[in-house]
């Protein structure tokens, strides 16, 4: 729970009363194995919501033709499931892409901690936004760039998202995600992500060793990309105590 903290921490200061109602709101903790499916698309009902204790989850959606599109990473942190919760069959696969711990709780327990804290809807909300305007900026990069651009968005936009609740190097990210699941979230082959991986090695804008790839020149990575870090553009001069 701690890493949850600390991220919506990083937006604004929890008063203790805040604090502690985020730590109520699971009372259930279970382990994943790496490939375990935690919500199956349109054939479980989405009451669970989970909180990322430690471990890398995606969520995906099987299209008509056999492939599939990854929509979604989730880190330590993050919440999962709030895109099944107006709905009464889920919406889209949740699987743990390494082996991961989660806090599970019923989307009611939401009811109860909005009503009494509205700042806590606030920064539910925030976040909830702000998934979507990552969302976003994946869907235009796939519809409207090369697969050069959209590989070091991806790269930097997991970059930005490990370091949010960690206080290593901005620069080095672990995708942790093989080729074929890196095509899926940004639209390409595994024969395509091996080759532009190979090219912006040679051209030294990253460097990969143990899984981990080392942002060499995030500049020229951001131009590349077109990339916007959105958790630098948050505006949260609205919040206030005592709303």
């Amino acid at each position: 729970m701690q890493q949850l903290l600390a991220k919506y921490g990083k937006i604004t200061d929890l008063l203790e009363e805040e604090a502690e109602t985020f730590r109520s709101l699971a009372s259930t903790k279970r382990e994943f194995e790496a490939g375990e499916v935690l919500v199956a698309s349109e054939l479980q009902s989405p009451d669970q919501l989970y909180i990322v204790d430690d471990g890398r989850l995606f969520a995906s959606m099987e299209l008509r033709n056999g492939e599939r599109a990854i929509t979604r990473l989730y880190f330590p942190g993050d919440i999962m499931g709030t895109a099944n919760i107006p709905f009464d069959h889920a919406t889209q696969t949740i699987t743990a892409n390494t082996a991961s711990s989660m806090y599970i709780f019923p989307r009611s327990n939401l009811v109860d901690a909005f009503t009494r804290l509205p700042r806590i809807a606030a920064i539910f909300y925030t976040f909830a936004a702000l998934e979507n305007a990552i969302l976003n900026d994946r869907l235009v990069s796939i519809g409207r760039t090369r697969g050069r651009a959209r590989l070091a968005s991806l790269l930097l936009e997991i970059a930005a998202r490990e370091h949010l609740v960690e206080c290593d190097d901005p620069n080095i990210c672990r995708p942790a995600l093989t080729q074929e699941q890196i095509g899926d979230a940004i639209g390409l082959t595994t024969v395509q992500v091996s080759r532009l991986f190979k090219e912006l090695t040679t051209q030294k804008l990253i460097k990969r060793r143990d899984g981990n790839v080392e942002l060499l020149d995030p500049t020229a990575l951001q131009d590349l990309g077109l990339f916007r870090n959105r958790y630098e553009d948050l505006d949260l001069d609205w919040f206030e105590e005592d709303f």
